[in-house]
């Protein structure tokens, strides 16, 4: 709630970009588990804006067990005004295990790569 505010809208004055309705939340499942694992550093465009991301996105693979990264995604893609699939605990794994040699943070340009952005 600090960064993304309770409403999920963001902070865009301070560089945090919503999380309501986006396809970085809403999208691939995938490259939304690789942010929270690693985090996410570097400049970002969502819903349109832009966002120079010099303020890093948290890493919580460390902190956080693979039910309890499924748990807080599922809640954020079905919260805000959000509706989407639930992520499962083995998809984390899955994702966890496939990353494992991952070093530092992701950008944007990274994920976006592997996982192109969906078009509506």
């Amino acid at each position: 709630a600090t960064c993304h505010q309770a409403d999920g809208k963001g902070l865009q004055a301070s560089g945090f970009p919503p999380l309501a309705g986006t396809k970085w939340v809403n999208g691939d499942e995938e490259r939304l588990i690789k942010i929270v694992l690693n985090g996410l550093y570097g400049p970002i465009e969502v819903l349109g804006k832009q966002y120079p991301g010099q303020v890093p996105m948290t890493p919580y693979g460390n902190m956080l067990k693979d039910e309890e990264i499924a748990a807080v995604l599922t809640y954020v893609r079905n919260s805000f005004g959000n509706e989407s699939s639930i992520i499962t605990e083995e998809k984390v794994a899955q994702v966890r295990a496939a990353t494992a040699d991952k070093e530092g943070f992701w950008t944007p340009e990274e994920l976006l790569e592997d996982h192109p952005m969906e078009v509506q």
